[in-house]
């Protein structure tokens, strides 16, 4: 598995801390932009810089390392899977009441990517 150099890390925790900069400018009123398009913008840099993160090699990369990463990524993604096929029979089992509101897509791989990096990093510490 091919990753991306480390100097990506700086550049998607920058993109992570601009966009956390941003919804805050939007939310103080700041920048004078639509609410919509300024959770869109928000949401969009978010999952770019998790995608960033995710895809970049740490200081030491070993073959035991890439292992964990593949897990994690596997068990990331059995969980999206889970949780789309679960959340209708849960918001059906308790009258909607469960689910306050549809997830989105975006919220899916946040929640996915979340979960990576919590595996990722319970996995890695524990070798």
């Amino acid at each position: 598995m091919r990753l991306l150099p480390r100097r990506f890390k700086k550049l998607a925790y920058s993109l992570l801390a601009l966009s956390i900069l941003f919804i805050t400018f939007s939310v103080t009123k700041v920048i004078a932009i639509d609410d919509e398009i300024a959770k869109t913008i928000f949401r969009l840099g978010v999952l770019l810089s998790f995608l960033l993160l995710a895809l970049t090699r740490d200081k030491i990369e070993d073959e035991l390392t890439l292992v964990i990463r593949l897990k994690a990524l596997a068990s990331s993604f059995i969980f999206g899977v889970g949780y789309v096929v679960v959340s209708p029979f849960v918001s059906w089992l308790f009258d909607g009441e469960f689910i306050v509101e549809d997830l989105g897509i975006e919220g899916l791989l946040l929640t996915m990517f979340l979960f990576y990096f919590g595996m990722f990093g319970l996995m890695k510490r524990n070798r």
